[in-house]
């Protein structure tokens, strides 16, 4: 698969018709107590971090699958990125990577594209202790 076609299938993209800060709320919300949250901010859709994440997630596809992960990737200057810079405190305009778990609250900050770093963390938490058990991945990305 391509990394184009990686990130047509990753990208979330809200809805045109979804105002104000309940974009960033629903956007967020349908995830909840379902799928983990990788959200990225880059300034640029060219932006060496945001091309390199999008590597590690085409390479280790069913890793991220496994851990219930979704990617949203925000670019600067859209509202998406707007709303939801402010909501998860992502101040400056360099690539953050923020991970949000089951439960809606931020796991993790980080300017680094790691996703194995991601994997570390989420394999700690005692909700994944219980996901592994059904877990159909290799062990080369864990």
């Amino acid at each position: 698969m391509s990394l184009a076609a990686v990130t047509r299938r990753l990208v979330v993209v809200c809805p045109l018709l979804c105002f104000h800060s309940a974009v960033s709320a629903e956007l967020l919300e349908q995830y909840r107590s379902k799928h983990r949250v990788v959200v990225t901010f880059s300034v640029a859709t060219t932006a060496p971090e945001r091309l390199e994440l999008l590597r590690q997630i085409e390479r280790y596809q069913c890793e991220f699958n496994d851990r219930y992960l979704v990617y949203i990737d925000l670019i600067a200057g859209s509202e998406q990125y707007q709303l939801l810079s402010h909501r998860l405190s992502v101040t400056d305009h360099q690539f953050r990577l923020v991970l949000i778990g089951k439960d809606g609250d931020v796991k993790m900050y980080s300017s680094k594209p790691n996703l194995q770093s991601v994997f570390a963390l989420i394999d700690a938490m005692p909700m994944r202790q219980k996901e592994q058990r059904k877990s159909v991945c290799k062990s080369e990305g864990n």
